[in-house]
């Protein structure tokens, strides 16, 4: 398994914990840690391929192109997510969910790696 794989293994693991401390614990709302994770995650997926398909390809200024737009249509989905009508995420969840990544990447950092 790449380096890569293995960071995305921490990250859905320590979200999965994260969702289930907050359904035990009830707050913060286990919605919101699982969107702003499952964003998280979803964008480090996105970064892998585009990364496998475009940069290695030899196309970095298609790659440019295509993580600017995978950024503005995230910045659109979060935007969507808390201005749309009756059903909000947990901004804190949210928040928490988001933070699960950079906290796999220094677990990995520290932890991870080999010699």
């Amino acid at each position: 398994m790449s380096d890569l794989g293995r960071l995305q293994v921490r990250h859905w693991s320590l979200l999965l914990i994260v969702v289930v401390m907050a359904l035990v614990l009830g707050q913060p709302g286990a919605g919101g840690v699982a969107l702003g994770g499952g964003l998280m995650g979803l964008s480090l997926s996105l970064y892998a391929v585009l990364f496998r398909l475009v940069v290695r390809g030899g196309r970095p200024r298609l790659a440019i192109g295509l993580l600017f737009a995978k950024l503005a249509a995230f910045l659109g989905l979060g935007w969507l997510a808390f201005a749309s009508g009756s059903e909000r995420p947990d901004p804190l969840g949210f928040a928490l969910g988001v933070t699960c990544c950079p906290v796999a990447v220094v677990w990995w950092a520290a932890f991870g790696r080999k010699g």
